[in-house]
C-alpha cells in the first residue's frame, strides 16, 4: 500500500491529465480491478471482521452483472465508490480513476537535465495550490459585540498552514468569544488539528488523540503542542459550527473540543467519517482509497464513525452562524459585570432581531 497523507492529493485529482487510454473499459479490466480491491481490503481494512462480507458483496454484484454495461472509466469508479460506501457504511472508501496522478507517483524522481524544466521542477505543486487557497482559511473577522469568527475549509499540512493559523489566532486574540466555522470543511492533515486545538488548552496538557492502524497493528498518539505562536485562547466562550459537509479531520477537531469541554457545537450532525486512509494502486488507471485507522478519543474511548459528531445545539442549515453569535452575546451579557455592559450587548441583539425580521 502507498502510505501517505493523501487527502490533499485527492483534492487535486482533476488537475492531472488522464493520458493515453483505451476507448472504453473492458469487462476483463473491471473484474481485475475488483479482484485487486478484494486483495487489498482483506488484510488492510480497519475492521477485519467485516472484510469477508464486503468482498462477498462486491463479488455478488460483479457476478450479477451490475457493472457489465459500464464502459466509462470514471463512471465505473464512481459506481464502485457508491457501492463500497453503501456496503461498508464507511465514507472514506473510494475507487479513484486517475492515470495521471498514478503515473506521477510511479515516476522515478530523478533530477532534470533540461534547463527549461528547472522552474517547474522546483515547485511543490501541492503547496502551490494550498497557498492559492490561503491554506484553507476563507474568512477571519470580528463580529458585532467583539466576537471572533474564523471560517476555514481544509486542514493543510502543518508545515504550510502554521503561519496562517498563527495569523488567524492573533487576529482574534482580543475578542471576548470565538466562533470557528467548519460547516464546509472537508478534512485534511494531522497534526494541523492538534496545533489549532492547542490554543484552547493550558500549556502542559498532553494527549489530543490516539489511533489504531490495522496494517501495522500499532497505535499512535497525537499530542497537543506546548509551544505555539502567541497567546492561547483560554477562559472565553468558543463555539464550533458543524453540519453534514463537515468531514473527517473537521469532525475530529469538533469532536475533540466538544468532549474535552473546550467548545459548544452548533449546527447539524456531521458526516460520520472518522477513519484515516491509505492508498493501494490497483493498476495504471485506478487506485483504492481504503480506511485503515480508527480513532480512540481519551474521554469517550471511541470516535464518530457512522454516527457523526452530535452538536450541543441544533440549528437550521444556514442559521448556524446567527445562532452561535446570538448564544455568544447571551453568554457575554449574562457574565457582564455592569449594567452598562449588559445594555451594550442588549442593543446589539436587538439590532440582530430587527435584521432577521426584515429578512423574513
Amino acid at each position: 500500500m502507498r502510505t501517505a497523507a493523501l487527502a490533499f492529493a485527492l483534492s487535486l485529482t482533476l488537475t492531472h491529465g488522464a493520458g493515453a487510454q483505451p476507448a472504453s473499459l473492458s469487462n476483463e479490466e473491471k473484474a481485475s480491478v475488483i479482484a485487486r480491491m478484494q486483495e487489498e481490503i482483506e488484510p488492510n481494512y480497519v475492521f477485519p471482521e467485516e472484510t469477508a462480507a464486503i468482498n462477498a458483496a462486491l463479488e455478488k454484484r460483479l457476478q450479477a452483472g451490475d457493472y457489465a454495461e459500464i464502459d466509462d472509466f470514471r463512471a465505473f469508479a464512481d459506481q464502485m465508490t457508491q457501492d463500497l460506501v453503501a456496503i461498508a457504511q464507511n465514507k472514506h472508501f473510494a475507487l479513484v480513476y486517475n492515470p495521471g496522478l498514478i503515473a506521477d507517483w510511479q515516476r522515478p524522481q530523478e533530477p532534470s537535465t533540461d534547463a527549461s524544466d528547472a522552474p517547474d521542477d522546483s515547485i511543490d505543486w501541492n503547496e502551490w495550490y494550498a497557498t492559492k487557497d490561503n491554506q484553507g482559511f476563507e474568512k477571519v473577522e470580528v463580529l458585532d459585540g467583539n466576537v471572533g469568527y474564523i471560517k476555514f475549509d481544509f486542514f493543510q499540512p502543518l508545515r504550510w498552514a502554521r503561519p496562517t493559523i498563527n495569523a488567524a489566532m492573533a487576529f482574534v486574540a482580543n475578542t471576548d468569544a470565538l466562533i470557528i466555522d467548519l460547516t464546509e470543511n472537508g478534512g485534511g492533515y494531522s497534526p494541523t488539528d492538534a496545533y489549532l486545538a492547542s490554543h484552547f488548552f493550558e500549556p502542559g496538557t498532553d494527549l489530543w488523540s490516539t489511533s489504531y492502524n490495522r496494517p501495522s497493528d500499532g497505535s499512535r498518539t497525537v499530542e497537543l503542542f506546548d509551544a505555539i505562536n502567541g497567546a492561547r485562547y483560554l477562559g472565553k466562550p468558543v463555539y464550533v459550527l458543524v453540519g453534514a459537509n463537515s468531514f473527517s479531520m473537521a469532525e475530529k477537531l469538533a469532536y475533540g473540543l466538544k468532549h474535552f469541554g473546550k467548545a459548544h457545537l452548533v449546527g447539524q450532525v456531521t458526516s460520520g467519517a472518522a477513519h484515516a486512509i491509505d492508498i493501494a494502486i490497483l493498476n495504471d488507471r485506478f487506485f483504492l482509497q481504503i480506511p485503515v485507522t480508527y480513532n480512540i478519543h481519551p474521554v469517550t474511548g471511541t470516535d464518530w464513525e457512522r454516527k457523526g459528531v452530535i452538536p450541543n445545539t441544533v440549528s437550521d442549515v444556514g442559521d448556524e452562524l446567527r445562532t452561535a453569535h446570538r448564544m455568544a452575546l447571551d453568554k457575554l451579557q449574562a457574565d457582564a459585570a455592569s449594567a452598562r455592559i449588559k445594555a451594550y450587548y442588549a442593543k446589539i441583539k436587538a439590532g440582530m432581531d430587527l435584521d432577521q425580521a426584515a429578512s423574513e
